[in-house]
């Protein structure tokens, strides 16, 4: 039977008014369901919900109790631009080396500086009950070591710290007010170092880090620099034979193997974005470690010299006393290639801040470096304080109790205490952090509970501790930063322009202490 083609199209097609039905049948259920499903969702297990839009989400209206952040209230009288440029028209004085500027102008220039804001609490740093001079050793580095020798301050932290965010310009403020230049302690294969506006640094292909927050890197006899990293030159290198008469040179210098040296150098090249007072510095220092003699060249803009680096009992410690407008380049041309712990690039007196951003971390590893060799390096470097920022590592792992991180943290903290009993030790808890709910960008609901875990843990430690989740502004504050374009679009790190808030407020808070003690 042959069938009639058009009749057979016509009953395989939908009426309009069929189609319409079957649409609104359709919108129909899922209205019921909209209606029906809870609100919270259905727990399938400890860590999955079944969720479904709400009526409220589904017309744009969801309020969600979500509390919103009110930016400018939380930023009142926190003006960055406004301070610097306070800053720049009088850091001549607080700078001056000269007999011509009276103590008297410096101790003005000071107060301008640290003295012209009121605190909040939810802003103040927590002082320990059971070691209420916990900043006893910053504040006399700053207001008295400052002034004739190079004080430092460690900010360790995870990525919100990469770039030299926070850092930079908590290290400015500090400067203009005490004194100082440089970037401070500069390691080599950073995450994020093209990003730090101050000093670019680059090195040799052969160079391999170490470091003890980085699986598959870590070294089994601990020797890690100050900044939890240390770092190697594979290839061959010429060998120390015998020491030798120079007539040359006058003098007793070491001869080597005729061995080829495979090419070894670190570069660190002057930015030109950040703060003048930054991007200057007239001391460098290499920390290494060597046991054998061997030669470095270092090359500052077109001068080049060439100097024997001692072998080192543990810490090596080479200094130089030359100013680089442009480029520092170190060579390792002859000798056994040294164990490098770092290089600082500082001035002759004030303060010096090192940024150690380490990606991943939770603060957890420096009860795995070598405490003789910390604690050579933090002798040697007259650190007068330690700053920890972490916790947004340890946020995305929700758990309803921290007892065990608050354990762990502790062991990092006594750890730091034992290399240097009387450092200033100061633990920012974690910032607020974002996470999709349905639609909706809100803050994590255990960052409260972690944030007191690291406060118990530094307190009970006898170290000082900050508030970064109140003092930007709390619960969902995050949010708020993003939208003002303070915070980047993961909901988890701050901006450049936001981290100057967070580095204004942190100076303000420290200011207040350590003028107050």
């Amino acid at each position: 039977m042959k069938l009639d083609r058009s009749k057979y199209l016509e009953s395989r097609s939908l009426r309009p008014t069929k189609l319409f039905l079957a649409i609104v049948a359709v919108n129909l259920l899922l209205g019921l369901f909209v209606w029906l499903f809870p609100k919270d969702g259905i727990t399938l297990s400890s860590t999955f919900k079944l969720k479904f839009i709400s009526f409220d989400e589904l017309v744009g209206d969801d309020k969600s109790g979500h509390r919103e952040v009110n930016l400018d209230s939380i930023l009142a009288g926190i003006n960055p631009k406004l301070n610097a440029e306070i800053a720049g028209t009088v850091v001549h004085i607080a700078n001056a080396q000269t007999d011509t500027v009276l103590n008297s102008d410096i101790e003005t220039v000071r107060e301008v500086l640290v003295g012209f804001k009121e605190v909040p609490n939810y802003r103040r740093i927590q002082i320990p009950v059971n070691n209420p001079n916990a900043l006893k050793s910053l504040q006399n580095g700053l207001i008295n070591e400052s002034k004739t020798k190079v004080i430092r301050i460690l900010h360790y932290g995870d990525s919100q710290l990469e770039g030299d965010r926070i850092s930079d310009y908590f290290r400015n403020k500090l400067q203009k007010v005490y004194g100082g230049q440089g970037p401070g302690i500069v390691l080599p294969n950073e995450p994020a170092a093209t990003s730090r506006q101050s000093v670019f640094v680059s090195h040799s292909k052969n160079m391999r880090k170490h470091a003890f927050y980085i699986n598959g890197s870590t070294r089994t006899d601990g020797k890690y620099g100050i900044g939890g990293s240390s770092f190697t030159f594979d290839g061959n290198y010429s060998s120390f034979l015998k020491w030798t008469y120079d007539e040359a040179k006058n003098s007793i210098q070491p001869a080597f193997s005729s061995k080829k040296q495979e090419q070894s150098y670190l570069i660190f090249r002057n930015g030109s974005k950040s703060y003048l007072s930054v991007r200057q510095y007239a001391r460098i220092t290499l920390l290494y470690e060597n046991d054998e003699v061997s030669q470095l060249q270092l090359t500052c803009d077109n001068s080049v010299n060439n100097y024997n680096l001692k072998p080192s009992d543990g810490l090596g410690v080479q200094q130089w006393d030359l100013k680089t407008d442009k480029e520092l380049r170190l060579d390792f041309t002859n000798g056994k290639f040294p164990l490098i712990y770092g290089v600082a690039l500082d001035g002759t007196s004030g303060v010096a801040v090192d940024n150690f951003p380490m990606r991943g971390s939770s603060a957890i590893g420096f009860n795995k470096m070598s405490q003789g060799l910390y604690r050579k390096q933090l002798e040697a470097l007259n650190v007068r304080a330690i700053i920890l920022q972490y916790g947004i590592n340890v946020i995305p792992t929700v758990r309803s109790n921290y007892g065990y991180y608050r354990t762990l943290f502790t062991k990092q903290l006594q750890s730091i205490k034992a290399a240097n009993p009387g450092v200033s030790i100061l633990v920012i808890g974690p910032s607020d952090m974002s996470k999709n709910d349905g639609g909706t960008m809100v803050s994590y609901g255990n960052i409260p509970l972690l944030r007191d875990a690291m406060r118990e843990a530094a307190l009970s430690s006898g170290c000082c501790f900050w508030d970064l989740y109140e003092a930007m502004g709390g619960e969902n504050s995050m949010v708020a930063w993003v939208n003002d374009g303070l915070a980047q679009k993961d909901y988890t790190h701050f901006s450049y322009k936001g981290s100057k808030y967070i580095s204004e407020m942190l100076f303000d808070a420290l200011m207040e202490k350590v003028n107050k003690q």
